[in-house]
């Protein structure tokens, strides 16, 4: 009987560290503060859906460095860091005064120093124990988004009702430290470390596997067609999925929706995140990874027009879990492509540039929807405009290149510099 492989156990337990990192956690419940800090502080909703602006940009000028900083020192010390930060970070919100500019400081902290919470790292970790069933592992690791998405949604949501905003902030970071304990016990770098190979197979200590050093630089990954048009295809789409994800309960409630069943049809977009993730991850391993997303991106744009046509009840659920599924998917499919066009060596910070790219969109996308809102004359015409963005970036998906095997580096002829 063959020896179970613990990195099924680095991959569950990188999707609890993804699931309760910075990335999970702002837009998860930053829609369920909208309407309390509106009524405590003052602030009008569009001026605090500016706060992952600030977090996004922080983003821009961090993730690459701090992808370079996991490359160098590791996936261990640096969620290590990560974590205690964003718990600090967290639980300095109950003491929040009325200047604004303190709510996107924190935000904007949240990203400068909690950037290794999110799947800048545990993607590299996943990447570094499989290569033949990356795929699958990258979904259940990055499945940790749903899940982590739904239970903030329902805890955030729970203990703001029950002790209100500031206090709940308090709780969370209690929970951030709990998270934090579990990941150092578990998290091993290297399969080597636990006398393995990469996916599974017999330690030989005599032979140094080639594959975790190979691959392009940043520069060089820079200077390939594939590069941009995955950051223009990310860009578009994450920001439609993101604008709809984050607007979501301030449009319910418009609507007549109670806080709580708005937040549990929030709730329910997080686990849609769930089966899109690990589905995707599996089909990855087998069909080109593009396709994937194209076929996951079609239900989204369902959802997103069914809300358009101001869908409530048990079709808001529905059209919800369509938007989550492909959120899901999306994420899945950057960290899998980055690994097989560019190789592993610089993966970090390779990715981190893509994440800082997909940060952004998760911050234009739901401000531009607020500034749209006026225009628009209300959430319909705002959702129409989503949908239109989601079409497009399932057009540009059909003009990824292929890749050949296991370990591919993109070949010298795609290159555009």
């Amino acid at each position: 009987m063959r020896k179970f492989f613990y990195g099924w156990i680095i991959a569950a337990v990188s999707g609890l560290g993804i699931g309760c990192g910075v990335s999970v956690f702002i837009p998860s419940t930053l829609g369920l503060l909208v309407e309390p800090m509106s009524k405590s502080m003052g602030w009008t909703p569009q001026a605090i859906f500016l706060c992952p602006l600030f977090a996004a940009l922080a983003t821009v000028v961090v993730a690459t460095p701090v992808g370079a900083l996991i490359d160098k020192y590791g996936v261990r010390r640096m969620v290590l860091f990560g974590f205690l930060a964003q718990a600090s970070i967290t639980a300095s919100f109950y003491f929040l005064g009325s200047n604004i500019a303190e709510l996107y400081l924190r935000y904007a902290l949240f990203a400068i120093l909690g950037t290794a919470t999110t799947a800048v790292s545990f993607t590299r970790l996943i990447s570094a124990w499989f290569d033949e069933g990356r795929g699958l592992a990258l979904g259940i690791a990055l499945a940790g988004t749903g899940v982590g998405g739904a239970a903030w949604s329902v805890f955030a949501g729970y203990a703001v009702a029950q002790y209100g905003w500031r206090a709940s902030f308090l709780y969370e970071a209690c929970a951030m430290l709990v998270v934090l304990l579990i990941l150092l016990i578990i998290i091993r770098e290297t399969p080597q470390s636990v006398g393995s190979e990469v996916d599974g197979k017999r330690h030989d200590p005599n032979l140094r596997s080639s594959r975790q050093v190979s691959g392009m630089t940043l520069r060089e990954a820079m200077k390939t067609k594939s590069y941009w048009l995955m950051v223009v295809t990310f860009l578009i789409v994450v920001s439609a999925t993101y604008a709809v994800m984050l607007h979501l309960v301030p449009m319910l409630r418009q609507r007549g929706v109670p806080p709580q069943t708005a937040a549990s049809i929030q709730a329910s977009l997080w686990i849609a995140v769930v089966f899109g993730r690990v589905v995707t991850g599996w089909l990855m391993d087998r069909i080109f990874a593009p396709y994937i997303a194209i076929t996951f991106l079609v239900p989204s744009m369902i959802g997103t027009a069914m809300f358009a046509m101001g869908v409530t009840g048990g079709e808001a659920v529905a059209a919800a879990m369509m938007v989550g599924a492909a959120a899901g998917a999306e994420i899945d499919v950057v960290a899998y492509l980055c690994g097989r066009y560019f190789g592993l060596r610089h993966y970090s910070a390779i990715y981190g540039s893509l994440f800082a790219v997909a940060a952004l969109a998760t911050a234009i996308g739901p401000a531009l929807a607020a500034l749209l809102l006026p225009a628009a004359g209300g959430y319909a015409g705002v959702l129409w405009f989503e949908t239109i963005l989601i079409v497009t970036g399932a057009v540009l998906f059909l003009q990824f290149p292929r890749f050949h095997g296991s370990a591919s580096v993109e070949p010298l002829e795609m290159k555009v510099g």
